[in-house]
């Protein structure tokens, strides 16, 4: 028996979606866990209200504050030994909870992970192109994944209860990257990773509630929380490959972090130079206009020229 775990804040424009889209495809038995996160719209009484006519929606509200909170009281409270986590304002692809489950049976000790489709608007017409390289072999090693540097949104992962317990709880001080440090930590816990490339997952961008203004404290915490991926790595494969991955997060959280936190730049650059060369490049350079500023006058200048604009747009 499965069950779904979903943190929600204010996401009344999503939630019926989400759940209709779960009814497709929960059996007798499975949960679908909404933790409302002290939402101050009128998702709690809709949640409710769909409670009433769905004995498989569990509904409760968070007795602390934040996503990473949210979601390790929804484990606290499901009862299933299958965990599927899940966004409220994304939705799974048809048939991705039995597909993995039974991709599983015979790796019990593994978890399972599928690639998924962003989206803006309706999925129907407004599929982005993903650039992502989802070329995998079915089954490989957390190491393999972590070294990859595959990550991807916490609803492509599904897997026993007891490898999310054994990982540990989803960190409540970090304001940035809780999924990429949590799932760092699963998989650590984990034996193997079952790769299952005919099911996906449904990601919404553009949701204006999911998406707030960078901040110096959230430059520090996204350094904390490679801080953390650093040390789960090294603990799991001390190698070249993920020595490699460990500079790439490294250098991006200095090119996100910018002009915020001069401290976390300077201890990362510090913490660089035991670490191979970086090798990507500033993810803020995506046109080709930015590009062209960004190797003439450097990657500085561009992020600042983004953030007067920003300023001026405000």
């Amino acid at each position: 028996m499965i069950s779904v775990l979903i943190p929600n804040f204010n996401g009344i424009p999503y939630i019926e979606e989400c759940v209709d889209s779960l009814s497709e495809q929960i059996e007798f038995g499975d949960q679908i866990v909404i933790v409302d996160d002290h939402s101050t719209d009128d998702s709690l009484p809709l949640l409710k209200k769909l409670s009433e006519r769905n004995p498989s929606l569990v509904i409760s509200i968070n007795p602390s504050r934040g996503g990473a909170s949210a979601r390790n009281h929804a484990l606290s409270i499901s009862k299933n030994p299958w965990i599927q986590w899940l966004d409220i304002d994304d939705f799974l692809g048809r048939d991705k909870l039995r597909h993995q489950r039974l991709k599983l049976e015979d790796h019990p000790n593994s978890i399972a992970v599928s690639p998924f489709v962003p989206f803006i608007g309706d999925p129907e017409n407004g599929t982005i192109q993903e650039n992502r390289d989802w070329d995998c072999s079915e089954i490989v090693t957390g190491a393999d994944w972590l070294a990859s540097e595959r990550m991807t949104i916490p609803a492509c992962w599904f897997g026993p209860r007891r490898i999310f317990e054994k990982a540990g709880p989803w960190d409540t001080q970090l304001k940035i990257n809780q999924d990429g440090e949590y799932f760092a930590r699963v998989l650590a816990a984990a034996e193997s990773v079952i790769f299952t490339p005919n099911v996906n997952v449904w990601y919404r961008r553009g949701n204006s509630e999911s998406v707030s203004r960078f901040t110096a404290e959230k430059a520090a915490s996204l350094f904390t929380s490679v801080d953390s991926i650093h040390r789960t790595a090294l603990t799991l494969e001390d190698s070249d490959r993920m020595r490699q991955m460990v500079a790439n997060r490294y250098q991006h959280a200095i090119y996100t972090a910018y002009p915020y936190c001069p401290s976390g730049i300077e201890k990362a650059k510090k913490t660089l130079r035991g670490l191979p060369q970086p090798t990507i490049s500033n993810p803020n350079a995506v046109s080709l206009l930015s590009k062209i500023v960004s190797f003439v006058l450097g990657w500085k200048t561009l992020t600042r020229l983004r953030l007067l604009r920003k300023n001026l747009k405000a």
